[in-house]
């Protein structure tokens, strides 16, 4: 299944008028479909996975190639919904979440070099895993996942065995993300009765607080330089990007959208964000500098 997206795909920084403001997002997507979780698939920031809402009842991983706008299905022939993809430094392995039914979500790891897959499969209920990140040394996924009434954060290989339970604490534990040189972790957790965003060492422990708004602050991505961190807030009202030192200083809102701009992903150059963009009541990628 192919989209062609073309040469209707806007980019702003191409000759012409659009030339005299550089700054002005690139429009990377047209369909306007309703789409998260855009992560990078290789190092060289030509291709991107994301999720679409293809038809109501299912989400679909879609690439696209950024040097050709050409967009396509990951997975053409499966009729389940799959979502929230992330993809190892080296790009060999991809990890993603996928519905086996009724709410139930399985935790799936591919080794594309080899062709091989494993899996967690659903625990029981309406729960399943959410929200996986691999480390930069291929050591563990971290992964998102409800049980004992909260949502803790655990981690596993990439065989999907040696489950383990990695962050305990009261609320929702979400959005685990590797510093580049796989020292940190961060996340966002609602522990302290509103959603904020939090640091911790790979193995779980010394986790430390980093925001504070009234607002939520979720979604949080690390810098290819693990100097900044890029994360979602509704701290003014509406759900807009915002960038901040890693230590939680210098916070400055990115975006600017009478509607919602979310799900930030860095480019591996360091110097824009792919987000997802709501204007008009259409959802498309963008890519935004980054100051």
């Amino acid at each position: 299944m192919r989209y062609a997206v073309g040469a209707i795909a806007i980019s702003l920084v191409l000759s012409g008028a659009a030339a005299s403001n550089a700054d002005e997002p690139r429009r990377l997507t047209i369909d306007g479909h309703v789409k998260r979780d855009p992560v990078f698939a290789k190092a060289d920031g030509s291709e991107l996975i994301f999720t679409m809402l293809e038809k109501p009842t299912q989400l679909r991983l879609m690439k696209l190639n950024l040097k050709t706008q050409q967009v396509a299905a990951v997975h053409p022939e499966e009729t389940r919904s799959e979502f929230e993809a992330t993809v190892s430094a080296d790009g060999r392995y991809l990890a993603f979440v996928q519905n086996r039914g009724n709410l139930s979500l399985a935790l799936v790891i591919k080794d594309l070099a080899e062709n091989k897959q494993a899996d967690i499969p659903p625990q029981g209920g309406f729960s399943g895993m959410h929200c996986p990140a691999i480390a930069p040394d291929l050591s563990r996924v971290i992964y998102s996942y409800p049980e004992d009434g909260r949502q803790h954060l655990f981690e596993c290989n990439l065989r999907a065995e040696q489950r383990r339970r990695l962050v305990d604490s009261e609320g929702v534990n979400n959005w685990p993300h590797f510093a580049a040189d796989g020292s940190r972790v961060v996340f966002g957790s609602s522990r302290d009765d509103d959603y904020e965003i939090y640091v911790m060492r790979p193995d779980g422990t010394d986790a430390r607080r980093l925001t504070h708004s009234p607002g939520q602050d979720i979604r949080p991505k690390f810098s290819p330089d693990g100097k900044r961190i890029a994360f979602t807030s509704n701290r003014d009202g509406n759900y807009e990007i915002y960038l901040m030192q890693a230590d939680g200083s210098g916070v400055q809102r990115l975006t600017n959208n009478p509607e919602q701009d979310d799900c930030a992903c860095w480019h591996p150059d360091g110097r824009s964000l792919i987000v997802v963009s709501e204007r008009k009541g259409r959802h498309d990628l963008y890519q935004i500098a980054v100051p």
